[in-house]
This record gives structure tokens, sequence and C-alpha cells, in this order.
């Protein structure tokens, strides 16, 4: 942190430059004076390194005493653009005059100037302190196993959220005014600085100027790594792959940020799979089109990590698994054809792909209410034949234990007594059948594809009773459900 002063008997035009330094610089601590005898205070006590003198405070024999004593870095600011003034800003040693009227980015300039100044003056002398051979760590020790003890080096990583600004980071790195210099590795996906750790330098506040410094370049983000691990037992290469690891929580907490990690960082498990509670609540969130539900859900299970964090590889499974719910509810409402195929095929690409779990969550909540939308708007406008349109309403709501011809009637606005005589005329089948027909075959599908007890999916599907259920499905199918689900686990195992 570089202590400022800015000695002005304008208190306004102090506060004015206070601001615009504060706001515009990141590592000053901004001190105001607005007499001589207050700036004189300052500089004894609190020996700034950078000095803002406008000639309107004045001189005395006490101020050139201070500055004489501790040499700030003067920034000499004065109305009189004359040999005069540039003479008395001489002789106090001034870095820079600045004469009225001057634009704030001058100023900044200059401030920034002596920062760096200083700066390359301080890696000069930790350089000189600290000699180390860039030839003492090479990329062999990162990758082999066999490689050397850790000590005496501190790894950051710098990796960007795309990989085609590497090239890039790597060039800034390289000429980047570091206090010490690292040994600098480029990689596919980021790029590992070492330090010497011997160097006791504040990371934290190093890295965090290095992304203000990175952000005034270039637009595009990245995380900064501090792998502080204190185990002199480490190798070169154990050390690599901790701090590797510690990428990865950028899926949680996303860019633009510096972490720092004291100890390897370890996963928390979870299961990746939806239980089968949970495959019944996404049938039935998606069969009401319960958008809120769905977003609750997945803002909950997805959205609300802290430090220990699961695998993302889970987490990515665990969606893909979501995905399928919602890939079984597009195939029964006939939304497989190519457009939200590939919407769905996209999304599949996200969820496997993205660096971070916020958009994945975000495009799916999207994804999940176009299919619902879309699912309405068929039952509602697709099918023009009545009977057609009530088969298709029937899918939608056949898991309703009260759902009724009376419900198609109002439905499609026909007469109940008409409704059903055009069931058996079209269909062959009574209504009831029709709609069983619909309830044996959607319990079909889960009993095949899901671990849900029968218990369950006969409640799922619309039956009163699991009793019930067992008596239709036998009386449909020529067996009890269980035995189904045995027999074709069976099959679908001897084909495999």
């Amino acid at each position: 942190m570089y202590n400022l002063l800015i000695a002005d008997n304008d208190e306004f035009e102090a506060k004015g430059m206070k601001w615009l330094i504060e706001s515009s610089i990141s590592n000053v601590h901004v001190k105001l004076a607005h007499n001589l005898i207050d700036t004189v205070m300052v500089l004894e006590n609190e020996q700034p390194h950078i000095f803002i003198y406008e000639t309107n405070i004045g001189m005395g024999e006490e101020l050139l005493k201070a500055i004489k004593i501790n040499q700030p870095n003067i920034i000499y600011i004065t109305m009189e653009a004359t040999f005069e003034a540039a003479k008395k800003a001489i002789d106090i040693s001034t870095k820079f005059l600045l004469i009225k009227p001057f634009s704030p980015q001058e100023l900044l300039n200059n401030i920034n100037l002596i920062i760096r100044e200083h700066e390359r003056q301080t890696k000069d002398k930790l350089e000189r302190t600290f000699n180390t051979d860039k030839q003492n760590v090479v990329y062999e020790h990162l990758f082999l196993a066999e490689s050397s003890f850790i000590e005496p080096y501190v790894f950051v990583a710098f990796q960007p959220e795309k990989v085609s600004i590497l090239p890039k980071l790597n060039q800034f790195l390289k000429e980047y005014l570091f206090p010490i210099t690292p040994m600098i590795f480029p990689l596919s996906d980021m790029t590992i600085c070492l330090f010497n750790s011997q160097a006791e330098l504040d990371w934290n506040y190093l890295c965090k100027r290095f992304m203000y410094d990175w952000d005034q370049f270039e637009s595009e983000s990245i995380v900064i790594i501090i792998n502080l691990e204190e185990n002199p037992y480490l190798s070169l290469h154990e050390k690599y792959l901790h701090t590797k690891k510690m990428t990865e929580v950028t899926f949680f907490v996303g860019y633009r940020q510096v972490l720092e990690f004291t100890s390897e960082l370890q996963w928390k498990f979870i299961d990746p799979f939806l239980t089968p509670s949970e495959q019944k609540q996404w049938i039935s969130y998606l069969n009401e089109g319960n958008k809120e539900e769905i977003s609750s859900f997945l803002s909950r299970e997805f959205l609300q990590f802290t430090n220990p964090f699961p695998d993302p590889s889970l987490l990515r499974i665990r969606l893909t698994s979501i995905l399928a719910q919602i890939r079984r509810h597009m195939k029964s409402t006939n939304l497989d054809h190519k457009l939200y195929e590939e919407e769905y095929l996209t999304i599949f690409d996200t969820i496997l792909y993205e660096t971070i779990i916020f958009r994945i969550i975000q495009k799916l909540i999207i994804f999940t209410s176009k299919i619902i939308d879309a699912a309405a708007d068929i039952s509602q406008n697709s099918y023009t034949d009545i009977i057609e349109k009530c088969l298709k309403y029937m899918e939608l709501n056949y898991w309703k234990k009260d759902f009724a011809l009376s419900d198609l009637s109002t439905f499609v606005g026909r007469n109940s007594t008409y409704l059903s005589h055009l069931f058996v005329e079209k269909t062959k089948k009574t209504f009831r059948e029709c709609l069983t027909d619909i309830r044996i075959k959607e319990a079909k599908k889960l009993l095949i594809e899901t671990d849900m007890v029968v218990k369950e999916i006969a409640s799922l599907t619309g039956f009163q009773n699991q009793y019930y259920f067992s008596r239709v499905f036998k009386n449909s199918v020529g067996m009890p459900p269980k035995q189904f689900r045995t027999k074709e686990s069976l099959e679908h195992f001897s084909r495999s």
C-alpha cells in the first residue's frame, strides 16, 4: 500500500483529487492537509511515498526540512507557467511538474509512473536478495512424480475462462513487473508461476494488483489461484496437481477473483443420480408444467453449495440424469422433432462443458420452460381432429387420479355422450379403455427406466391404489408389474 499526501488549501479541490486517485488506483491510501502545519506533521509522522504539493499551501523552513529528511516523490502543482516556478520545483527535487489546468489522467499517469519506479527498485532489491536460478525447475518437475520437494516455491495459477486468450495472458505475465521474477510455465489451459517463497510478500495483494492491471488491459476474465500449502514433503509434481485441482472451484464461484488455499482441496461426495423420489418429483413437475418448482429444485440442489464443494464431474452426471427426465417428457409429448432435438443437444453440451454451474442452471431452466410451453401449445392447438386432441390431452393428463370423460368434454367443447360415442367409433375402444392403455403404457416405461417402487408408479400413472393398478396391469399385460420388470431386466441383460 502506498501512502500519498495531498497538500492543498482548497479543501474542495483536495477532496476531488483524493476521490479521483482512490477510485482509479487500487493500492494507495490518501491523506489530506489544508495548511502548512498539518502538511509538515503528516510528512514527519506518515512518511508518505508520494507528496502532491499545491503551491497555494505555502513554503517554509519546516516544510523544506521535512521534505529533505523524508524525501517523498513530489508532484508539484502550480498555476504559474514560468521559469521561476520550474526552478522552485527543481530545488525540492520534484519528480513531476503540473501546470494548471491539467487533465485528471495526467495526474494519474504521474502517480502510476512513481509507483512503477518504486516497484522496479523493490524488485531489483529482492532479485539481489533471492537470486533464484531459473533452471532449478523445469517442466518435467511438474509432471513427473519423482520430482524434488517444493520448498521454497509458492505456486500461483493464472487461468483464463477462454483458453484462446492464453497467449495474450502469457505475454502479459512475461512483461508484468512483479516484485520478484517468477518462473513461468504456460500449460494447455492455464499458466503456472513459481515464486520464491523466501520473499516475504503479500501474495493476495500482489495478485489483486495483477488482476486490476489485467482488467485495464483485457476484458476477458481470469481467476488467480494462490497455493500456500506449507507441507515441506510435497513434491513439485504433487503441488502442481493440488494447484490444478484448486482451479476447479471456479465451477462454483466464477472468475475475476483471487482465491487462496492453505491445504489440499477435498471434494464432498454426493450421489450423482436422482433418487426414485426425485424422479417422481420431476415427472410430476413436467406433467403439471410446474415451472416454479422446477426452478426452485434446480436452485436449491445446484446453486447453494459452500466449501467443501462436491466434485463438479458428479454434478454434471446429476444434471444429465435430470435432462434424461426432460428428454422422456419431450418424447411423450411429441417434442422430439428437429428444432427441440437441436436445443436438447445444445443443453447436453452445456452440461458437459460449460465452465460455471450458474450458467448451466440458467440455460436448463430456460430450456425446460420452453419445453413446458411447447407441450401446452401442442395440447391446445396441434391436433384438429377431436379424438386426436382428446388422446393428446389424455397423454398429458393421464396421471390425474380423478381424470374423467367430463374433463375431455370441457376441453374440446363437446357433449360427453357424443364424445363417448365418438371414441368407440374412431378407436374401437371406450374412453376408459383408452385412458387405461395410456396409463399402462406409461407404467411400463417407468418400470423399465426407473427404480421406483410399484406403489409410486401406480400413483404417478393415475391409479387409485397399488392393488387396483396391479390387477389392471396383469389383465392388460398378462403378468404383474414386478414380474414384468424382472422379465424386461433379464431380456435387456441378455441382449447386452
